[in-house]
């Protein structure tokens, strides 16, 4: 049984990457669209992706899945064009649920202006969500499994999905077969990065 190589992929750097603001899953006036630093980002991004899957050998048509959010839509963008002279016509469909876990009324504020929050007494840090109206990670990490589990049945050869940090460590534990509990927090999901797992069912 040949593998379902599945390319997960972050946007790139946005403007409140770059101006260090909570992002999460805010969406309306002032969201996050790419930075020029972010197209170049999406930009390699397409350039390695097409040197992983090299040219179609079957289906010419290859959906790339996008967070609904802005940033990754524009990414997700920019990528199918980088795909072009390989020989795939690829679609960009977005999808609520590969979002970024939502952080509540945290979204919106700078990075360095939050202070460290203990644990409550009898919970794992995975199952607090954190800022009001927020999710937790188990909350995410549930909900790109969701997804993940009916986009696998199929068994493409190549499953694009272009997402954002935190939903790419959650995804990634799924995909491991991990827990929750069990999401990486040490491994480099920047902007722009293309990480790829293979499952074999």
């Amino acid at each position: 049984m040949s593998p379902t190589h599945v390319h997960l992929i972050r946007h790139g750097q946005s403007t409140w990457n770059r101006d260090g603001l909570v992002q999460g899953a805010h969406e309306g006036p002032n969201q996050a669209l790419l930075t020029d630093t972010g197209r170049g980002d999406a930009a390699r991004a397409g350039m390695a992706l097409a040197a992983r899957i090299g040219p179609p050998r079957r289906e010419h048509s290859l959906p790339l899945w996008s967070s609904d959010l802005v940033r990754a839509l524009q990414t997700a963008e920019i990528i199918s064009v980088a795909l072009r002279p390989m020989g795939w016509s690829a679609s960009v469909r977005n999808e609520p649920g590969l979002r970024e876990q939502a952080l509540g009324h945290l979204e919106g504020e700078r990075t360095d202006s939050l202070s460290a929050v203990p644990v409550p007494e009898g919970q794992h840090i995975s199952e607090v969500r954190w800022g009001e109206g927020g999710e937790s990670m188990q909350e995410v990490f549930d909900r790109v499994g969701d997804w993940f589990a009916p986009a696998l049945i199929e068994q493409p050869d190549h499953l694009v999905v272009v997402s954002h940090e935190h939903t790419i460590r959650a995804a990634l534990a799924w995909l491991r077969s991990r827990s929750h509990r069990d999401i990486d927090w040490d491994e480099p999901i920047t902007p722009g990065s293309v990480t790829t797992h293979d499952v074999v069912d």
